[in-house]
């Protein structure tokens, strides 16, 4: 598995344009490469994609889970001039808005557009300063009036998202584009169940492709009643430090380091601790680097997952990335690698239940 390989289907996967509640191209192709590679493979009403291996009759059931929604926006109303107000969904970063470059995914094919943004030239020293409220922002897509740019295929409630593609860094691990988050965990999901799919498991193991995570982890919640998993392994991304605006303690987790392991996210997920010395403890079987985190910063499906029942272990294997929630979250291809090798052998090490009761 070549870092370049993966480079290359992350930037496939993140090419694709899927904001919440709209994640169909996104789940078309998850369903197609779990196809290839699983027993049977699923789709529920809420659209949650299961990719099913089967192993030994009395093996644990795993359910491997990243999502697949991004966050974006949705037009709100359609102004006289043919400018187009929106509400966000999920939470892109209110500061990176004004002046970014859009597109509005209309009912006869997208529209290129920018987040309009007053002139330099007029504005005052107080409001130079300050970032507009989102209700104050407005899309540009060129259109003239309100019945030139409806014409053009776009409604209240169409959906718009970041224009980012991924874009590599003179390093060449390291990359930057939009819908980082969760791609990444898509992609991680299909490598690890391209890779079980060659060795012999005892963990009964289900893919999950989720949706509507990024609105209230709302897909995963769905699918851990319908899977009742004993163990849920998340993959997902994680904002990080390392920057000059962040103090060395404020996210003390860095790009290029190895897996982020949570122990808790302090508004959600309190992980298994029998789960989570096993993960450790395949990490340092296979020599991969990781770092032991408490998210401060967010929280995850494996927080909605854990308490679908009282019978799940469940536990975040976290990318970490900068900019968070913008167009230009940057990360680092060999922690992708990573996450894929510590969450294949994680599974292929589950056995059965018993090494994850708390006594």
């Amino acid at each position: 598995m070549s870092l370049e390989r993966i480079a290359d289907r992350i930037r496939e996967f993140a090419s694709i344009d899927a904001p919440v509640g709209f994640e169909e191209t996104v789940l078309r192709a998850v369903r197609d490469g779990l196809a290839a590679v699983c027993d049977a493979v699923e789709v529920d009403v809420r659209g949650n994609v299961y990719g099913r291996q089967v192993g030994a009759e009395d093996g644990p059931v795993v359910m491997v889970t990243a999502h697949a929604d991004e966050i974006g926006f949705l037009v709100t109303s359609l102004l006289p001039g043919g400018f187009l107000r929106f509400a966000k969904l999920g939470h892109p970063t209110d500061m990176v808005l004004p002046g970014q470059r859009v597109r509005v995914h209309g009912a006869d094919g997208p529209l290129e557009g920018v987040v309009g943004v007053k002139p330099g030239h007029v504005l005052s020293g107080d409001e130079a300063r300050r970032v507009p409220a989102v209700n104050q922002l407005y899309v540009d897509v060129g259109a003239g009036s309100a019945d030139e740019v409806a014409a053009w295929g776009v409604e209240v409630g169409t959906p718009i998202t970041f224009v980012g593609e991924m874009t590599a860094t003179r390093n060449p691990n390291v990359f930057f584009g939009k819908a980082v988050d969760d791609r990444i965990g898509v992609v991680s999901v299909l490598e690890v169940a391209e890779r079980l799919a060659k060795e012999s498991v005892a963990a009964n193991v289900v893919y999950a492709i989720v949706v509507e995570e990024e609105i209230g982890l709302r897909g995963a919640a769905v699918a851990a009643k319908r899977i009742e998993p004993d163990v849920m392994l998340a993959i997902d991304t994680v904002p990080a430090g390392g920057t000059p605006d962040l103090r060395p303690d404020e996210l003390p987790w860095e790009i290029g380091k190895g897996p982020l392991l949570k122990v808790r996210e302090t508004r959600g997920l309190s992980t298994h601790g029998p789960l989570r010395r096993f993960v450790r403890e395949t990490a340092d079987r296979l020599g991969i680097p990781y770092q032991l985190i408490v998210d401060t910063a967010g929280v995850t499906d494996a927080t909605s997952a854990q308490q679908a029942s009282g019978d799940v272990a469940a536990m975040v294997v976290g990318l970490a990335r900068r900019y968070s929630h913008s167009a230009v979250e940057m990360f680092d291809v060999r922690d992708v690698r990573r996450i894929v090798d510590l969450v294949a052998g994680t599974v292929s090490g589950l056995e059965s239940v018993e090494p994850l009761r708390r006594f």
